[in-house]
């Protein structure tokens, strides 16, 4: 097999040569000098598909693999697209060379593909980097070192991190943050906690998602009471992910404080859709209650977003079909509630799936308009599907 694939190279068919080499054990391939000579000319002479399939190959061969995919990197007077396969397959090496090789070349930042590949790399090649990209947090070069090490998520990862948390760069700041967000780690909430008076919005935001997702220490941290004056913030933003975030947290007083934002008439309509959503994935009974009743209140354009809220609920769904009837026969006549509302309650009961609502979903055949008719016989056909014939 491996005399068919040299003589298939002396032919330039790089077809039959990664055929050959594909069929090979591993231990036929494991630092066998002559397939990785065969491997790199059909890197190098290979079109895309063939230097993709090569180069799983190469990854298996081992170290001796490591310099000559060095060699290729960092020659400058080979295609780009060489150099970016090199690289990537360089990724499958922890070799203290490589990470040296590939840090190297995301610092000169010679070409944006060819470092992001670098980066993916040095990301791929995890704890073996963190040291080298530790010791670039204090060069101008952090920037490049926190994103690497922001994507490592490893908990080898915190203390560096932790290190650099109040870099005068807030998009050093806002990366910091959500890298250590994604760690159980007794140091990391209240740093979380003091990040949500950050000057950089985007930082207070970082925090505000890092801290809903610890719901297991909402009570132990009294999360509402750090999370709430954020609604409030002046980046609309922030109060957007304030909301959603307080939607995690299992305290029953969040629907009391998103209803009251929602109930507000100094409530901006983006934070509105927000709370909306918000209450909709809370999905408890006082949380459709409250958006039933902004239903009542609320402009035709949020109607249709909190009816589809409404239509989400997992927990409550008979108890929200119910009410969205009740919603529809509460004025003296159905036909004086506007098409839109009328054809997302049709679609909302056909996916809450409660058949005791085909009744009413019937009379809304008679409405004159076509897409309330379309919506109501889509929602019937849900509820009560055609009987199969015997």
């Amino acid at each position: 097999m491996l005399n068919r694939a040299i003589s298939a190279a002396d032919s330039g068919k790089w077809s039959i040569v990664i055929d050959c080499l594909q069929n090979l054990s591993l231990a036929q391939i494991d630092n066998n000098q002559q397939v990785l000579d065969l491997a790199l000319q059909v890197l190098i002479e290979g079109d895309f598909e063939q230097q993709w399939d090569i180069a799983k190959i190469i990854s298996k061969l081992g170290e001796i693999a490591v310099q000559p995919l060095l060699d290729i990197v960092n020659d400058r007077d080979l295609d780009l697209e060489d150099r970016w396969f090199g690289a990537r397959i360089l990724g499958e090496f922890s070799h203290p060379q490589v990470v040296t090789a590939l840090v190297e070349l995301v610092q000169q930042n010679e070409d944006p593909e060819l470092t992001a590949i670098a980066t993916g790399a040095l990301t791929k090649i995890g704890t073996p980097a963190i040291a080298a990209l530790t010791d670039l947090l204090s060069t101008t070069d952090r920037g490049m070192a926190v994103a690497i090490l922001a994507q490592i998520r490893h908990s080898q990862t915190i203390e560096p991190l932790l290190a650099i948390v109040d870099d005068p760069d807030p998009q050093l700041r806002t990366l910091i943050v959500e890298a250590l967000g994604s760690f159980h780690d007794p140091r990391i909430p209240p740093i979380l906690i003091t990040k949500l008076s950050d000057s950089a919005a985007s930082v207070r935001k970082a925090a505000i998602v890092a801290l809903s997702l610890r719901s297991d220490l909402a009570a132990e941290l009294n999360l509402l009471q750090h999370l709430r004056p954020l609604l409030f913030d002046l980046n609309l933003a922030v109060c957007a992910a304030t909301a959603l975030g307080l939607s995690r947290l299992p305290d029953p007083e969040v629907v009391t404080v998103l209803t009251e934002v929602l109930a507000s008439i100094h409530t901006p309509a983006e934070l509105k859709s927000a709370v909306i959503l918000a209450l909709g994935w809370i999905g408890t009974q006082s949380a459709i209650d409250s958006l039933i009743a902004a239903l009542a209140d609320t402009s035709a354009d949020l109607a249709p977003e909190i009816i589809i809220s409404i239509s989400k609920t997992e927990q409550e769904r008979d108890y929200a079909s119910q009410l969205l009837i009740s919603y529809l026969h509460s004025e003296r006549n159905i036909c004086q509630h506007p098409a839109i509302v009328k054809q997302e309650i049709a679609a909302a009961l056909g996916n809450l799936g409660n058949m005791n609502t085909v009744p009413d979903l019937v009379q809304l055949l008679r409405d004159p308009d076509d897409r309330v008719k379309l919506y109501t016989i889509t929602a019937i056909s849900k509820l009560s599907p055609p009987i199969l014939p015997d």
